[in-house]
C-alpha cells in the first residue's frame, strides 16, 4: 500500500513539473507608447478598415488534451498559454451573424449544446 501512495505521489508531482510554464510575456506589464511625462507621437496610420465578425464558441477546456476527443470538421482548437487553456470554436469567423447562427444550429444538432457566439474585431 504504501508503494502505491509513493508512486501516486510521484506520478502527481512529475505530471505538475511536466506542465508547461506560461511564456514571460504573460506576466510582463503591457508596454506603452512613448515616454511617460512626454506627448506621444501619434500612432501610424493604416488602410485597413475594422469589422465586426463571429465566431462559434463550443468549449474552453482546462487541464485536458483536445486530442483525446474527435471533433466537429469545422471545429478547431487553440491554445491561450496565459489562461492555460484550449478554446475550442469554428475554424472560420463570420462577418454575417446569420452565418454563424446557423453554424451553432448544426453544431447544436451534432451535439454541441452549449455553444455560443464571440464577438471579435477583424481589420481588413
Amino acid at each position: 500500500m504504501r508503494i502505491l501512495t509513493v508512486l501516486l505521489l510521484a506520478f502527481a508531482a512529475n505530471t505538475l513539473f511536466a506542465q508547461e510554464a506560461k511564456p514571460s510575456y504573460c506576466e510582463e506589464a503591457p508596454a506603452t507608447y512613448g515616454t511617460p511625462g512626454e506627448a506621444a507621437p501619434s500612432l501610424p496610420k493604416f488602410a485597413t478598415t475594422p469589422t465586426k465578425e463571429y465566431k462559434v464558441q463550443v468549449a474552453i477546456l482546462r487541464y485536458t488534451d483536445p486530442a483525446e476527443y474527435p471533433f466537429h470538421p469545422s471545429l478547431v482548437a487553440r491554445f491561450r498559454p496565459c489562461e492555460q487553456v484550449w478554446v475550442v470554436e469554428s475554424r472560420e469567423s463570420f462577418v454575417d451573424r446569420e452565418q454563424a447562427v446557423a453554424l451553432q444550429e448544426t453544431l447544436r444538432e451534432a451535439g454541441y449544446g452549449g455553444s455560443y457566439i464571440t464577438d471579435l474585431v477583424a481589420y481588413q
